[in-house]
Order: structure tokens, then sequence, then C-alpha cells
């Protein structure tokens, strides 16, 4: 995943999620938003955290009383997570008490409305949560992504790399990391400039991106033509399959370079493991991933190397 470089971000490009196990309260709640902004709705907990997990909503809204999980256990769960800790949750409570607003404020809730649904306050309230949504997420882009390929950039390694392990060690999942470096770029470079040097990066960052699939996944330029590829909750045989994809997607684009061997843009990639409970760190596993692409490099570039 790489941060949306958009400033002029609007209201119709955002998705709320609607949680609710009434039909009728769905589809309520979803024509009073659909001409503001874009809308899904699920009649559960269990379903919402599947499609926070995979889409990262904008704003997710929810009932607060539901079977099996309740909306406040939905909200602590969200924010548990690193990749949905930041997805704001409004509730929809049917009791206006001070008792239930104070735990929906415990459980990390942005705002409330009671039902019967209000449908002015109700939609003025969402445009207001999704406009903090938008400068939250501007101001992310400008702290933590690169101003040329919209990749994250190493303060973002170096401040999220600790919750995206505390995440997978709390759920007994892997995290797999790979090392990718562009083959003879200094050669790239020399031979089209750094203007078309520039180009290439900002093509080759979208292709990779792309080729990874999942929001959780991270794309995070480490160095001039080096990026670290991070991919939480895989195994490395899944792993090997998504760098596999990244070195496919990068030849498809057919950069030509008359300084390489290969007549067009290849990258390398060094592929290492962090498992739950391992006595190495992840950057100790980094550090494996750095060897294994020296391998790469050594064995004639183009490749993956993970053993």
């Amino acid at each position: 995943m790489i941060l949306k470089q958009d400033t002029g971000r609007t209201l119709n490009a955002c998705t709320v999620l609607i949680v609710d196990d009434q039909p009728t309260s769905r589809l309520i709640m979803t024509s009073l938003l659909e001409d503001i902004t874009q809308c899904h709705a699920v009649a559960g907990a269990s379903e919402a955290l599947d499609y926070c997990a995979a889409q990262l909503p904008d704003l997710v809204i929810s009932d607060v009383s539901m079977p099996e999980m309740s909306g406040r256990q939905l909200c602590e769960a969200l924010r548990s997570n690193q990749p949905t800790a930041n997805i704001p949750v409004m509730f929809v409570t049917g009791s206006d008490s001070d008792e239930e607003q104070e735990k929906c404020w415990e459980a990390g809730g942005v705002d409330f409305v009671t039902k019967p649904i209000n449908a002015t306050t109700f939609r003025n309230r969402v445009k207001t949560q999704l406009n903090h949504k938008i400068k939250a997420d501007l101001l992310e882009q400008l702290i933590y992504t690169d101003r040329l390929t919209g990749a994250f950039n190493r303060h973002y390694l170096e401040e999220r790399l600790p919750f995206i392990v505390k995440d997978c060690e709390r759920e007994s999942q892997p995290l797999s990391l790979a090392l990718l470096d562009i083959d003879f770029f200094k050669q790239y470079n020399d031979e089209y400039g750094h203007l078309t040097g520039d180009e290439c990066l900002c093509r080759l960052t979208r292709a990779v991106n792309e080729a990874l699939l999942r929001p959780m996944d991270r794309v995070v330029r480490v160095g001039g033509e080096e990026f670290l590829l991070l991919m939480p909750n895989t195994a490395l045989n899944g792993a090997e399959i998504v760098c596999n994809r990244v070195l496919e997607a990068v030849r498809r684009l057919h950069i030509p370079h008359i300084g390489s061997p290969f007549k067009e843009i290849t990258v390398s990639i060094g592929l290492a493991l962090y498992q739950t409970g391992a006595s190495e760190s992840a950057t100790a596993v980094i550090a494996e991933a750095d060897k294994h692409l020296y391998r790469a490099k050594s064995a004639g570039r183009n490749q993956l190397v993970f053993e």
C-alpha cells in the first residue's frame, strides 16, 4: 500500500461502513448517505472486521447492541489492531443515557447518534467525521510518505514497524519482509537523466503497490532505488508468490534500459521471514533479507532469493 497523493480528496471519494443487524436500519442509513459518500453495509461485527482489514474504510457507523459482538467490542477490536486503529467509529444507539454515552466514548468512539435517527443531524455528523478523516490522512501523508513516489518513508518504518510486529505477535502470525533494489539504476540515471529516473521510480512504485493487492501490505522507500515490502500475516510461501508477482509487474512495464543486460528495467528481491516468538528481531530479519538481496544480485539480478 501507498498513501494517496491527493490533497483535494472529496467526501464522495470516501467509504463508509455501516454495521447493524437490522436490515431496515442498514437501509435507512445507507439511503441517507448515498448522495454524500460511498457506502457498504454489513449485518455484524465479524463481517465488519473482515471488511475493515481488507478495505480500510474512512468511517465505521455501528449499532451498539448487536448479537455475538457489540458495537463497542467492534470498536475496541479495531483500535487494538495497528492497520485499523485509526478508522473512526461512530455509534448508533437506542439509549441517550449518560452511562451509555460514557461507554461509547470509553470504547474509542468519535461520535454517536440516537435512534430514531434525525436525518439532518446524522448526515452532518457523518460529513464532519469524514472531513476530519480527510485532514488526518493528509497530515499522515505529509509525515509518513516519500514525496516523490508516494511510498511510505523511513520515518514510517521506524515508528510503525514495532506496532506491526506487535500485532503479528499477538495474533501468532508471521511477518514477511522483502528488500527490493532496481537493477543497474545508477547506469539508468547516467544514461537517461535524473528526471527520467524519477519518473521510473514513480512508475515502478505504482506497479509494486498494485502487485501487493492487500491494503495491510506496505511499500517503504528506504533508499534511492531500494524499497522494503512489509507483508503482515504472510508466511514464506505466500510472500514468495507476492514477490514473483512484483517481479512480473515490473517486467511488464517494459521500461527501456540500454545499460542493462536485460535491456529493460528489472528488480532484484531478497526475502526473509519474521516468526512469532523467534529470538531474532525484525531488524535482524531485514538484515537477512539484505543478504538474500545481495545473493540475488550476485546470481545475475532480475530474480528473487529467499533461502
